[in-house]
């Protein structure tokens, strides 16, 4: 049986949603997502600096509260470029997804099949409300990774951990820009798998699809417009994973970038905070 799986990334070309990523890798096919939401400031929350130190139920963070405080640090992005039909004629394609704010000062973390696929306008908008346009620092398309930027100060920020530390059965919450527009929608999870492999393409795309490997599989029910969006540890309040890609003749079978992944792309250009 062929397993279809699509990138969480939605465009629309003209007046049509087309829905992102259709691909198979050894059979399996994987979409892609993104978000942006609203919630209540609490207090600073202090993640556990080991899943070892993790020793009862009593030391996860509420739900609720890890919700409100991790979305404050997840935006919606949506994308406008210019496609040409196959008569030749111009079309104004917008794509939406979602990014995660790595420090204060505006650098965001997302998908790079997020981007435009030209020099188009990408804009940002905060938990808050407030609306940015931002610039592209550095992409990594093999490993589908991109760092943007925004002119801003006084962000809240993500804290990454440790992907290394993720063992099936553990509980996961994802948070992205679900369709487009349900901003900051989050759903939760388990860690389903580790270590996959998958190839993963736009359902609308002539090119063959991106070869990602290394993947956490999750059962949580992400979709297109969550990528680039946070995977988080119930237990420890960090980000471990990022939301790219989902099997689109399947239910529950959705995969993450570990975030140590992403930590080797973001260094160079800047530090994050990590548990």
């Amino acid at each position: 049986m062929q397993i279809h799986i699509r990138k969480l990334h939605l465009l629309v070309a003209g007046l049509m949603l087309l829905s992102s990523v259709c691909g198979a890798v050894g059979g399996l096919a994987v979409e892609r997502y993104h978000d942006d939401s609203t919630g209540n400031v609490v207090s600073e929350i202090t993640p556990k600096t080991t899943k070892a130190n993790l020793t009862s139920q009593t030391n996860m963070l509420s739900l609720p509260a890890l919700t409100a405080h991790v979305s404050q640090a997840v935006v919606s992005i949506t994308t406008q470029s210019t496609v040409y039909s196959f008569f030749g004629g111009p079309l104004t394609e917008q794509g939406a997804g979602t990014g995660m704010i790595l420090t204060s000062d505006g650098y965001i973390l997302t998908n790079n099949h997020v981007l435009p696929v030209d020099d188009g306008a990408i804009t940002v908008t905060t938990q808050s409300g407030q609306q940015y346009t931002a610039k592209v620092i550095a992409t990594n398309q093999n490993e589908d990774l991109a760092l943007i930027k925004i002119d801003a100060s006084g962000l809240p920020t993500v804290t990454l951990g440790d992907s290394s530390q993720e063992t099936p059965g553990d509980s996961v919450i994802a948070i992205g820009n679900a369709l487009g527009q349900f901003q900051n929608s989050v759903v939760d999870g388990i860690i389903s798998g580790l270590n996959r492999s998958v190839t993963a393409s736009d359902e609308n795309s002539i090119a063959g699809g991106e070869s990602l490997s290394g993947l956490l599989q999750v059962d949580a029910a992400i979709n297109p417009g969550d990528s680039g969006g946070p995977l988080v540890d119930v237990a420890t309040g960090s980000v471990i994973g990022m939301d790219t890609a989902v099997s689109s003749n399947a239910q529950g079978i959705g995969f993450a970038i570990p975030i140590n992944e992403a930590k080797s792309f973001i260094a160079p250009y800047v530090a994050v905070k990590t548990a």
